[in-house]
């Protein structure tokens, strides 16, 4: 029908160092990191576009030292398509406010009912503006 086409790129990188062989402790890995080339944990073998092999950059490595943090096993695609997993979906639920505090302009429940991005088999306990506000305040 016309459409352009354009077969992915397979990469076949030539990991210098495995995420396993990587050292738990910040204090435990060298300058040299920056220079190789690291395996990614999934092996390209997970549904995220994975690409098998990442690099740390020197800003980066400057990064994970201030905030104490280890090194990443997973290539900046996946680490990416986990965060995304994270986020509430993009739809809105009728729901009822969930506050039975009588000092919050209400005898009993409250009766507000409001659209919100989290599903009514979620645990958090929803409050509308009004009761939250006098809950945080």
């Amino acid at each position: 029908m016309g459409y352009k086409w354009r077969d992915r790129k397979v990469s076949e990188y030539v990991t210098t160092i495995q995420p396993e062989d990587l050292p738990d402790d910040l204090k435990d890995v060298p300058d040299s990191i920056v220079g190789e080339i690291i395996g990614c944990l999934h092996k390209g073998k997970c549904q995220d576009r994975c690409l098998g092999a990442f690099k740390i950059t020197e800003n980066e490595l400057r990064l994970y030292h201030q905030l104490g943090v280890p090194l990443p096993r997973l290539c900046f695609i996946c680490r990416h398509e986990a965060r995304l997993r994270k986020r509430n979906p993009m739809k809105l639920w009728h729901r009822s406010c969930m506050c039975q505090k009588t000092n919050h302009s209400h005898t009993a429940k409250c009766k507000n009912e409001f659209k919100t991005a989290y599903a009514p088999n979620r645990p958090e306990i929803i409050y509308c503006e009004n009761c939250y506000n006098k809950e945080v305040y």
